[in-house]
């Protein structure tokens, strides 16, 4: 009987010891298999951007003007990823070892889809087994969808939003140049990086402001008409370099490391469609049905014009200050994180709202019935818009908790 205690006695430690063992062991296998798994999801990642490498550089539509800037972009971002790609892979896996946060990595989700392809193209998996279900169930995979929709978000977005932030710059600088008086910076869509420094580092000295422009610039009581006009005309392309650049980086980045992991991509067809129809090349189409340019100027008067542009760089400040409020979270039919600062402290969609009346008050000088009616199905569509963001949103409780604390979806105790 004693022995037999004594035996009891004797297990705990004995059972101590071999779970220690098997620590240390999995402690020694550690370096190698996080190396191994950060090889795996570096390279599915790397795969997928070699693919929208080549079609970034070789499919007709991204081969236009529009998308010039972008493509050296994409080719830096590219190379930086191959070189860094895998230790930042390693980093994130030391740093968020948990395994409930290995279901939201792109790596695993990539590899998992992956493994569901290959499975379901194997001719040796019967129709109907275990493996091939498994391969139907992985595309299935709420995670994995999630993941595939958010990659086009970024795919379709980034690219634009570079673009954009690339002309705002060039018409910055051309104002300044042609206040100058000297020629402005005109580069074809298929000149280089190395073609446009050249350039750019050729005028760069004309370009910094003198004395005289300072003096200028600094005495308001001096302004003519047209100088106002050139200042808001500037103070308009700032609002909009402000609201790209938040833009690209919220599209450029995505990690755990910076808090900006995304939660949830627009999950219906509608939602997408009403979104990108108002972005190029779709909103083509959407201007060809619901065509806003008015007629004849009914406003001449350069006071009241410069009054309405004065409220439109106002309205699109506010509108950019939404986009600056998510930081790095920014991006169009996704949830990366509820946002109450800034303008959404007052309305839901301020964003919108803003970019409305904007508009409204952009056509105003030569407004006609036609256009003000074709105006007002434009701004509901981005009507829709709002109606499928929220409808997305509300699925995440952080955001029907923000509803009750902020009820008004466009004027403040009103709406």
């Amino acid at each position: 009987m004693t022995g037999a205690l004594d035996d009891v006695k004797e297990e705990p430690p004995v059972r101590a010891r071999a779970v220690a063992a098997g620590q240390e062991a999995h402690a020694r296998r550690a370096p190698l298999g996080l190396w191994t798994r950060a090889a795996a999801r570096w390279a599915a990642v790397s795969l997928v951007l070699t693919l929208v490498f080549v079609i970034y550089t070789r499919h007709p539509y991204w081969q236009g003007g529009l998308f010039a800037p972008w493509r050296p972009v994409y080719r830096g971002v590219f190379v930086v990823w191959l070189a860094l790609g895998l230790p930042y892979m390693a980093a994130a896996l030391r740093r968020f070892p948990e395994r409930r946060l290995w279901f939201t990595d792109i790596g695993l989700h990539l590899l998992l889809l992956g493994q569901g392809i290959v499975a379901a193209l194997d001719p040796r998996v019967p129709k109907g087994s275990k493996k091939r279900r498994r391969s139907l169930h992985i595309w299935k995979n709420r995670r994995i969808t999630n993941t595939l929709r958010s990659m086009g978000v970024k795919f379709f977005f980034t690219p634009l939003m570079v673009s954009f932030l690339s002309g705002h710059l060039n018409s910055v600088s051309n104002a300044w140049l042609r206040r100058k008086a000297l020629e402005p910076l005109l580069f074809p869509a298929t000149a280089t990086v190395q073609e446009w420094w050249a350039a750019v580092s050729q005028k760069l000295p004309a370009l910094l402001p003198n004395g005289s422009d300072l003096a200028s610039l600094l005495s308001p009581h001096r302004w003519s008409a047209l100088d106002v006009r050139w200042g808001l005309d500037v103070a308009y392309d700032l609002v909009f370099i402000t609201d790209c650049g938040v833009a690209v980086l919220g599209y450029m980045t995505e990690s755990r490391f910076l808090g900006n992991k995304t939660r949830s991509a627009e999950p219906t067809g509608f939602g997408w469609l009403v979104a990108v129809t108002c972005y190029p090349p779709f909103n083509n189409v959407l201007g060809t049905y619901l065509p806003i340019n008015g007629g004849s100027a009914i406003i001449r008067s350069e006071t009241w014009l410069l009054v309405l542009k004065a409220g439109i760089v106002l309205l699109f400040a506010i509108y950019a200050s939404a986009t600056v409020s998510f930081g790095l979270k920014f991006s169009n039919l996704t949830n990366r994180g509820i946002i109450t600062r800034g303008p959404y402290r007052f309305i839901r969609h301020p964003a919108y709202v803003c970019k409305c009346i904007a508009w409204w008050l952009e056509r105003l000088p030569n407004l006609t019935p036609e256009s003000a009616f074709f105006l007002a199905c434009t701004c509901g569509w981005y009507g829709l818009r709002a109606w499928t963001e929220e409808r997305h949103l509300s699925q995440d409780p952080d955001y029907v908790a923000y509803k009750k604390k902020v009820p008004w979806k466009a004027i403040p105790g009103v709406w």
